[in-house]
């Protein structure tokens, strides 16, 4: 990694020891229980929109759930690894086929919970596009005080 400061000391910062732990945090072959999902939460008049990033999940393997005034989303699949000695091919056999050498694979999930208030959980929209979440959480609305009007007896 550059620094952007010219003719700076090599002598470590304390801000290194925190981008090494997070760098570390964020490494694949972390605990997944350290993962979590990249978030913003923006408002506008009428709702909240929280955009969070689940790449190379599908719809499926993703859970929304609202109790409580707790949102939480949770996101996993197992992924499996394995590795093969190359088998010897005989000649006679021409069916195209696919050997696999060496297969990565881990077991990813993430979960992230929210607390709010005053939301609208009947017309919670979720959508999910090329690794992005997308929850449009509308405000509830404060009803007017209800006026009775009493008569003087």
């Amino acid at each position: 990694m550059f620094n952007l400061i010219p003719f700076s000391t090599n002598e470590p910062d304390v801000f290194d020891y925190f981008d090494a732990f997070n760098r570390f945090l964020s490494h694949p072959t972390a605990a997944s229980s350290f993962m979590q999902c990249k978030t913003d939460v923006a408002e506008t008049k009428d709702s909240f929109l929280l955009t969070a990033e689940l790449p190379g999940f599908s719809k499926e393997d993703i859970n929304i759930e609202l109790k409580d005034d707790v949102l939480t989303i949770t996101a996993s699949h197992k992924k499996e690894t394995e590795e093969k000695e190359p088998e010897q091919v005989e000649e006679q056999d021409a069916k195209p086929s696919i050997t696999y050498l060496r297969k990565e694979r881990q077991e990813v999930s993430y979960k992230r919970s929210f607390h709010i208030e005053n939301i609208d959980s009947t017309n919670v929209k979720a959508n999910y596009n090329n690794g992005i979440l997308e929850l449009t959480l509308p405000k509830r609305m404060p009803k007017e005080p209800e006026r009775i009007k009493i008569d003087v007896a």
